[in-house]
């Protein structure tokens, strides 16, 4: 269990695509999946749980994550905190939320468990997603503009390439940002908070992923290189 954020700190800045190309990975790139189909979680770990306000499941092949306690969220992390520039993906639904508090979910990259660093990409249901750089100094969310609806599958997509990071919602990018002081490497997640959320077909992708996981990963080859649409970066808020 984490807090949420609460704290003004906002070290990324937005950038707008302009339609240039841009390859995220150059050579072969793993796939780590999970599909939740073997009933097993023993490669995820909640970070700091709390079993009296917090749990993750296992039900008819999606993981379930859940949280209903103000001003905290629940984290579930996997892999490795050397990994870097790569991408996160999965399908998620929100499926129930607490009255009269703020729902969202999410994905956590370059997460470092106890030293609290990390990239978090969030989902509200206010109109709106956010890029977030966490620290221990705190953190502040960098917004865009995204209606999500209760009770519907979205493929949500999170990319950290060098400084740049990208976030998409069923194919199209919703958000990017740039980091002037890019974090170095972490584990990969889902999140939620004041809510509980259906996750599946978890994909983790990119040059030093090993290919594995529950859902059997497939190498992508040379000639099917994941690109994204990066391109000549404007800025737009350097504070």
């Amino acid at each position: 269990m984490q807090r949420s954020l609460n704290h003004p700190m906002r070290k990324i800045s937005i950038i707008s695509i302009l339609a240039i190309g841009f390859c995220l990975f150059q050579a072969e790139a793993g796939v780590w999946r999970d599909d939740f189909e073997d009933k097993r979680t023993n490669e995820w770990k909640v970070y700091n749980e709390d079993r009296a306000v917090e749990k993750w499941w296992i039900e008819r092949g999606s993981a379930i994550g859940e949280i209903f306690m103000d001003g905290f969220m629940s984290l579930w992390l996997t892999g490795n905190e050397d990994w870097n520039n790569y991408s996160l993906s999965c399908r998620a639904k929100l499926i129930k939320q607490k009255n009269n508090a703020e729902p969202y979910f999410g994905l956590t990259l370059y997460d470092t468990g106890q030293k609290n660093t990390r990239y978090l990409f969030f989902v509200y249901f206010n109109g709106m997603v956010a890029i977030v750089k966490s620290t221990p100094e705190g953190g502040a969310p960098v917004p865009f503009p995204f209606v999500a609806e209760e009770d519907i599958w979205y493929d949500i997509e999170a990319t950290v390439k060098e400084n740049l990071l990208e976030f998409k919602i069923n194919g199209e990018i919703v958000g990017a940002a740039q980091d002037t002081e890019p974090l170095k490497s972490g584990q990969a997640g889902l999140v939620v908070s004041n809510a509980r959320v259906q996750f599946d077909d978890v994909a983790i992708t990119g040059e030093k992923i090993p290919n594995g996981g529950p859902g059997k990963a497939q190498q992508v080859s040379v000639t099917r290189k994941l690109a994204t649409t990066w391109a000549t970066i404007k800025r737009v808020d350097s504070n």
